[in-house]
């Protein structure tokens, strides 16, 4: 009997202990829970990114792995003195009755010339005639008004061919201006290449009110986003029928997508010099119709940031306060940077407050 109630004994202190140690393992278990549940924020730290808002910014901590895969690529901006831009239309003008006016006016100039020689002739030959009918009428009168008669009408042909060129540089002066003109009436190189298309005439117009003048370069604007840069020819007499205002000529190099009839438009330097910083276009992102661009604040942090777009300058937007020299932003994979941080909103991996 005392053996039975000895083994019952250590049987019930083995349940004891094991049931204690039981409890124990559980209660740590419990703690380490609780613990977890008071900093939710160390799991969202373990991944390749996260957004948090610090001092009221949206922080978006990229690993290095992560920039690489978004393609992120980082400029420091630096203070510079710039002009605003402004936008007109221009058009590129056909060449074809440029061509036209010069055959028919080197066919005047031939005609022209020969008048010349043939009034020179006939003139040589009526002073001589009349020498010899002043000294002894070795030659009779109607000789002598004979060819008084072809000097008259030679020198009306010369008159009439004179007229005849210039009423036709009167006409290509009414539609190209006088540089152009001089170029055609001349036949300069120049004139031939704009014949042969290496180089385009180019219309533009700056609306009426305003009070620009036309600068000597301007940069235009090609479909499919290139530019090419042309220079001034002179003002251009004729009206743009999309628009009224003062038009100018411009000349471009011929390239890839220039033809005649193409509307671009053009852009140029206007108003007095600015002092700021210029945000490359490229760093430009658009959402909720604004622009923003995103800051680098840190090696793995960055922070979008509202970016001004009504002072356009060329290849960005002049910003005259909120960012300062020295300042890094990302001109590569800014879109990327965004849709990542609109993810991770989804996810929500934290709260922005930027509106």
């Amino acid at each position: 009997m005392k053996s039975r109630a000895r083994h019952t004994s250590v049987r019930l202190i083995g349940i004891i202990v094991v049931a204690l140690v039981t409890l124990t393992l559980l209660g740590g278990c419990q703690n380490r829970v609780d613990k977890d549940d008071e900093h939710p924020e160390t799991q969202a730290k373990k991944g390749p990114a996260q957004i948090t808002v610090e001092n009221g910014q949206t922080l978006i901590t990229l690993e290095t792995s992560t920039q690489t895969r978004l393609g992120l690529t980082v400029a420091t901006v630096a203070s510079t003195i710039t002009r605003a831009q402004a936008t007109f239309p221009a058009v590129v003008l056909s060449s074809q009755d440029l061509a036209t006016f010069r055959n028919v006016y080197v066919v005047s100039q031939a005609q022209l010339q020969k008048a010349h020689v043939q009034a020179d002739v006939a003139g040589k030959e009526y002073t001589r005639l009349k020498t010899l009918f002043g000294e002894n009428q070795n030659i009779s009168e109607k000789s002598l008004q004979s060819a008084e008669g072809t000097l008259q009408s030679d020198e009306v042909d010369v008159r009439a061919g004179e007229q005849q060129l210039s009423l036709q540089e009167s006409g290509v002066q009414q539609e190209w201006g006088d540089v152009v003109t001089k170029w055609a009436t001349e036949g300069s190189a120049q004139f031939q290449r704009v014949l042969d298309q290496r180089e385009l005439l180019v219309q533009m117009t700056i609306p009426s009110g305003t009070s620009f003048g036309a600068p000597n370069r301007i940069s235009l604007e090609i479909p499919g986003g290139s530019r090419t840069q042309a220079s001034f020819v002179s003002p251009f007499p004729r009206v743009d029928p999309r628009i009224q205002g003062r038009s100018f000529l411009y000349l471009a190099p011929a390239q890839p997508g220039l033809s005649p009839g193409l509307n671009l438009v053009a852009h140029l330097s206007v108003g007095s010099q600015l002092r700021g910083i210029v945000i490359p276009t490229s760093a430009v992102v658009w959402s909720e119709g604004k622009a923003w661009v995103y800051a680098q604040v840190s090696s793995d942090g960055f922070t979008r940031r509202p970016v001004p777009t009504d002072v356009p300058v060329e290849n960005g937007f002049f910003v005259g306060k909120g960012f300062s020299t020295g300042d890094k932003v990302v001109i590569s994979g800014a879109q990327a940077l965004l849709s990542e941080e609109m993810m991770l909103h989804g996810q929500g991996g934290g709260d922005s407050d930027e509106n």
